[in-house]
């Protein structure tokens, strides 16, 4: 008998019983009418990370994001307060910013001057003193809710959704147990990839370990594996446990040094890495139904040591990252054949460090936020 709530492919409907549940059908990873109802259900309502406090040191500094199809920006008030806002003027809708920079008090448009204080307001628009009923209160820019979890900033366009601290309950704490001065890092290192693949295969292939011992040789000189255990499970987020091994030359690690991941909903996933203290943050975004543009923070404690470093970003970005976008590229033209539409998820009832319970709980959160 259908289940009329999940969806139905060539092996059946997806279960909420994840040791007997097949996949999803390949069509919610290339059918654009999903991936268009994906922006509104998901992104548009999701906290999703957008920077870090390291990159708002002095008033009027700003930087430019993307949540999925919205631009928005981040800005520094007089008072160090910092603000997001929906990157487009009240006026005629051009653009406000680009990039990065530093105002020193307003903002202006550059297509007709309308003029914006760092808290938003519209403080200035050339000739509106001849217009009726016009008031400048009712044009201040649309602001964006902004959440400070540990120094990672999260944005979300929703103004009615849950606050942060609701939706991710403890995720600071654990971030501030397994690293204590997480909060005054600052960013070292990014990388930015536009990888052939629909975004939530990226995020797949953050959300399981099977793969590793296969597809990721060296990284298995430095995982060990065996060890991993889910340390907190929460509805919106999941941290992870494992220990090292002894490395290789130029990556020396202390057996059982700690090795601990994150994976948040909706589209974002932390490293920890043995070696040094630091957080690897990995913000994958969909542009369309076949892209994903993935951004790489590589956070550190100030005057961390520039060779451990080094060897860290070789691990992840020379070796392991490119190793996954290969992986998830395949995967992607895999999805669209004709000889491929659903499989099986690989998981046990003790939830085992290679299980795919993690990757059949993100698929689950998919089909509810998408109705069904």
């Amino acid at each position: 008998m259908k289940n009329p709530d999940f969806p139905e492919g060539e092996r059946g409907a997806f279960s909420p019983e994840a040791l007997s549940s097949p996949t999803l059908p390949s069509r919610y990873y290339h059918d654009p009418r999903i991936y268009q109802q994906e922006l509104g259900a998901i992104f548009h309502k999701s906290w999703c990370y957008v920077g870090h406090v390291s990159q708002f040191t002095a008033p009027g500094e700003y930087r430019v994001e993307r949540v999925a199809d919205q631009c928005i920006f981040l800005v520094s008030d007089q008072n160090l307060e910092l603000r997001a806002f929906f990157n487009v003027c009240q006026h005629r809708g051009h653009e406000l910013l680009s990039g990065a920079g530093k105002r020193q008090n307003r903002i202006v448009c550059p297509y007709h001057a309308w003029t914006y204080g760092l808290d938003g307001q519209l403080i200035q628009a050339p000739h509106t003193d001849r217009l009726q009923d016009f008031n400048p209160a009712e044009f201040a820019l649309k602001p964006v809710r902004l959440a400070n979890c540990a120094g990672l900033l999260f944005a979300n366009l929703d103004g009615g959704a849950d606050d942060f601290a609701t939706e991710y309950p403890g995720l600071a704490q654990t971030l501030t147990d397994s690293l204590p001065a997480v909060e005054s890092f600052g960013i070292t290192r990014q990388f930015d990839y536009d990888i052939a693949a629909n975004w939530k295969i990226v995020v797949d292939n953050f959300s399981e370990g099977y793969h590793i011992p296969v597809a990721h040789r060296k990284l298995t000189q430095v995982l060990d594996s065996g060890s991993g255990r889910c340390a907190r499970q929460e509805r919106r987020y999941a941290f992870f446990e494992s220990r090292s091994k002894a490395g290789y030359e130029g990556f020396e690690l202390e057996p059982g040094s700690p090795y601990r991941s994150w994976t948040l909903w909706p589209n974002t996933c932390m490293l920890s890495l043995p070696g040094c203290a630091n957080l690897v943050v990995i913000r994958m975004a969909g542009n369309g139904p076949d892209r994903c543009l993935e951004h790489v923070d590589l956070l550190a404690e100030k005057g961390a040591d520039s060779a451990r470093l080094e060897a860290l970003k070789q691990l992840f970005a020379d070796q392991f990252n490119a190793e996954d976008i290969a992986i998830v590229e395949s995967v992607h033209r895999g999805l669209e054949s004709l000889g491929y539409d659903q499989g099986r998820y690989v998981v046990d009832a003790a939830d085992a460090w290679y299980s795919e319970s993690g990757l059949h709980r993100f698929h689950r959160q998919i089909l509810q936020a998408l109705g069904g």
